[in-house]
């Protein structure tokens, strides 16, 4: 992949101060609040301790909060916690009981010394754990190993719910894609549904290499290809199937991830423009989606009903799946009004027909 791979960028001369821990977290917290720059010399736990204690002092708020209100608490957390930075030499982070993180190799081989906000050592850190121990997903019923900056699920509610869809659904499947693909886990299932040919697009370039690597573990990789472009590309071939996870949120994108959580404007009009140009006659639109912006979002139009009644597509059908409660901290299953969607799309009639 000629693509250059996302990656936490090193932080440029900051004037930090070095502080280990021996200097009160407290103390740190405060000047981190208050603008300065720190660097952690001496160990891991020392720079957990200090943000740990960020978050104390900027009072993170419940659970419960409303979305918005952990939406701009999270934003002056980042804004803070960015400015405590971590060494990395020799492609591994220059503190005492840090584990290898084998990213650093993989990310920056260019370079040999340089400075990261220890809030990307951390999700660094997390992210090679997730990669090497990988992620069973039963409706799959193989482990996946996402890449850094690569979006892989955490629930499978929407998972299960499109499985079931595609074992139900008797129209064509020579070509499909899956726009959006993260970790390629509607690729691999369109390709074990039946699909004859599957093109995973997205254009993160991570996710095309996490993909491409999870190819590589199958000693028998089905049939998918790899397409590092925006929603469905270039291409002018007729598709029977174009799904789409899209985010279910609309917002700002603060980090990488967020691509996969939160939608700007523009996104679904540009989707739906290019599904229409490529879609078979009798082909389908899938979207996996949520109520969530029903929820969290009342205000907000939805982008899906608002698509409908452009008259580009009709509804063929809409599953629902109420979401299975989720534990809390306190082991209470907490429970939830959110039910996950697929909505399977076809052409409006008359444009069908056009292209028979």
């Amino acid at each position: 992949m000629n693509t250059p791979l996302l990656r936490p960028e090193p932080v440029a001369e900051c004037g930090a101060r070095s502080v280990d821990s021996s200097v009160p977290a407290v103390e740190c917290a405060r000047s981190l609040v208050g603008g300065d720059f720190l660097r952690v010399v001496d160990h891991y736990r020392t720079g957990v301790v200090i943000l740990e204690e960020v978050h104390r002092l900027l009072g993170r708020p419940e659970r419960s909060a409303p979305f918005q209100a952990r939406r701009e608490y999270g934003r002056k957390y980042r804004a803070a916690a960015r400015r405590l930075v971590a060494p990395v030499k020799g492609h591994r982070v220059a503190l005492e009981d840090t584990e290898a993180i084998g990213f650093l190799e993989r990310l920056y081989p260019g370079l040999d010394s340089f400075d990261l906000a220890f809030v990307d050592v951390q999700e660094l850190h997390g992210g090679w754990q997730r990669h090497q121990q990988g992620t069973h997903l039963a409706v799959l019923g193989r482990r996946l190993h996402p890449f850094y900056g690569t979006y892989a699920p955490t629930r499978t509610s929407h998972l299960e719910l499109f499985a079931t869809w595609l074992s139900q659904y008797g129209g064509a499947r020579a070509r499909a894609m899956d726009v959006g693909t993260g970790c390629g886990v509607l690729a691999f299932l369109l390709a074990k549904g039946g699909c004859e040919h599957v093109t995973a697009t997205d254009s993160n370039p991570n996710a095309i290499e996490s993909v491409s690597q999870e190819l590589a573990r199958w000693s028998e990789p089905p049939n998918v290809s790899v397409e590092c472009t925006d929603l469905l590309g270039d291409g002018s071939d007729a598709l029977d199937l174009v799904v789409f996870n899209p985010p279910w949120l609309r917002g700002e994108q603060d980090d990488l991830l967020d691509q996969a959580l939160h939608y700007q404007d523009g996104l679904f009009e540009r989707f739906f423009t290019q599904a229409k140009g490529r879609l078979a006659a009798d082909g389908r639109v899938v979207m996996v989606f949520s109520n969530a912006i029903r929820l969290l979002q009342p205000d907000v139009p939805h982008p899906i009903e608002s698509e409908l009644k452009r008259g580009r597509f009709r509804l063929v059908q809409k599953l629902q799946r109420k979401v299975k409660p989720s534990v809390g901290p306190d082991g209470r299953r907490r429970r939830t009004r959110e039910k996950v969607e697929i909505w399977e799309l076809a052409l409006d009639a008359a444009v069908s027909e056009q292209r028979r």
